[in-house]
């Protein structure tokens, strides 16, 4: 994380060096299914509002929609190879990183905070590790997702809307 900002049990900071593909196929299509799970070396998640991690990120985004985040220095040749093992299969695969950012908010306050501006249940039994959703916070449309360790969540914004988010972060987290 950089440019981080703390207030009493919450750190937040943007992830650097992250990019992002979002990948569009039909999930009934076993071979292209097949086909990008190996290039990405993990499962496609195909269950609504959850997401799978490995090398990658890949976070359900609708029936047959998927982001993809990764290293930023991945980003082309991942997109390359997944072109070459999807041609014919009426998928795309599109590099979306210009237009994206990731954020990151951890501690015990941090589910607190993130309540402040968004009406998603964030308990635990409900939003647990591996679970994502698309959700507005503080009136932006971003999607959330819980991490593996406790306290701590991803929020993956429109890169024009960064500085906004971290500066609602900061004074939800002071109240």
């Amino acid at each position: 994380m950089s440019e981080s900002t703390s207030r009493r049990h919450v750190e937040t900071g943007v992830l650097e060096n992250r990019g992002f593909l979002n990948l569009r196929l039909d999930p009934h299509k076993e071979k292209a299914v097949k086909a990008a799970e190996q290039i990405l070396g993990q499962a496609v998640p195909l269950v609504s509002n959850t997401y799978g991690s490995g090398e990658h990120r890949v976070y359900w985004l609708g029936p047959d929609e998927w982001l993809i985040e990764t290293d930023a220095g991945d980003v082309v040749a991942l997109e390359n190879e997944l072109a070459m093992a999807l041609a014919g299969s009426s998928a795309a695969i599109n590099d979306v990183s210009g237009g994206y950012v990731a954020l990151r908010i951890v501690g015990a306050d941090a589910r607190t905070v993130l309540a402040k501006g968004c009406t998603l249940d964030l308990h635990p039994p409900e939003f647990r590790p591996g679970r994502c959703a698309r959700t507005r916070l503080a009136r932006t449309t971003i999607l959330l997702a819980a991490d593996g360790e406790p306290d701590s969540y991803t929020i993956i914004a429109a890169r024009s809307f960064t500085d906004y988010l971290r500066r609602w972060l900061a004074h939800a987290a002071e109240k």
